[in-house]
């Protein structure tokens, strides 16, 4: 007993813990957002991109971090800009971000089999190994994060809500599009060397996916996504360990877990489904 509570209390799976934490709540304050704008294929699609910007820098001697920054971030520009204009472009950028940044990552890893251990350690990441060095790299992009939210909160929640009408407020709607599309850019680039890609895009989705069933405001969103977010980081923490089970893979799955309740208990699909029910009764 008294072995197992040194492992638990060792800095390694403390450092991993405030990781995870982390990683979960900044990404989920910023995939509330992205979620509201209904632009959830946005995370998958940085996180390929990131992904790839990554082996390409590393088969061609560049820093990964910085190959996978460009990348998301020219990917970034892109949405944004297709969504300023308004010319219903963005999903169709999006989709074709997703393979085509497959098809360069998979063209990079077959140049030589040792960069399959490096692709993977991005794919899963390594919460458990996370350094004192990334813990403050991620401390930082967090607090930069929750700081432009805080600052940006008005415009950011109005231009989500109903960009016409925020626009008429005064609010320049692109400079919203923008901000929240670097903010996710930035993130995950951060967060899939942690975490890694996996865990990193389902960190910037699920939860907030999870709220949205369940709140009905933007604030509320907001803490319900924070908290399943929360509970997600932990609960998969507890039982990786009590199980010897990977890490990011078991906190993505209790995530995924959690994301099928809230479906099965949303409170808004019980009330379409009644109402559907009703109409087919009318009917009859």
């Amino acid at each position: 007993m008294i072995p197992m509570l040194e492992y638990i209390l060792s800095q390694i799976v403390i450092r991993a813990l405030i990781a995870s934490l982390l990683a979960s709540l900044t990404s989920a304050l910023v995939g509330s957002f992205i979620v509201l704008r209904r632009l959830s294929t946005m995370g998958a699609a940085i996180a390929h991109v990131c992904f790839a910007g990554a082996m390409v820098a590393y088969v061609t001697d560049v820093d990964p971090s910085l190959g996978a920054l460009s990348m998301s971030l020219t990917l970034a520009t892109a949405i944004s800009y297709a969504r300023s204009r308004r010319e219903g472009q963005s999903e169709a950028i999006l989709g074709a971000a997703i393979g085509i940044s497959s098809a360069i990552a998979a063209l990079a890893l077959s140049l030589s089999r040792e960069y399959s251990a490096v692709a993977f350690s991005y794919l899963v990441g390594d919460v458990l190994g996370v350094s004192e060095r990334e813990i403050a790299l991620l401390f930082t992009a967090s607090t930069i994060t929750l700081v432009i939210v805080a600052l940006l909160y008005r415009g950011l929640k109005y231009s989500t809500l109903d960009p016409e009408t925020a626009e008429a407020m005064g609010l320049r709607v692109e400079v919203y599009e923008y901000v929240l599309s670097f903010l996710a850019a930035v993130l995950l680039v951060v967060e899939m060397r942690v975490v890694g890609m996996i865990l990193a895009q389902v960190y910037i989705v699920a939860p907030a996916a999870s709220a949205w069933e369940l709140a009905h405001s933007v604030e509320g969103v907001i803490a319900v996504a924070a908290v399943l977010a929360f509970i997600s980081a932990i609960a998969g923490f507890s039982i990786s360990l009590a199980f010897n089970l990977p890490t990011s893979a078991t906190i993505g799955i209790v995530a995924a877990v959690i994301y099928v309740l809230s479906l099965l208990l949303s409170p808004k699909r019980r009330g379409r489904c009644l109402l559907a029910f009703l109409k087919r009764e009318c009917r009859v």
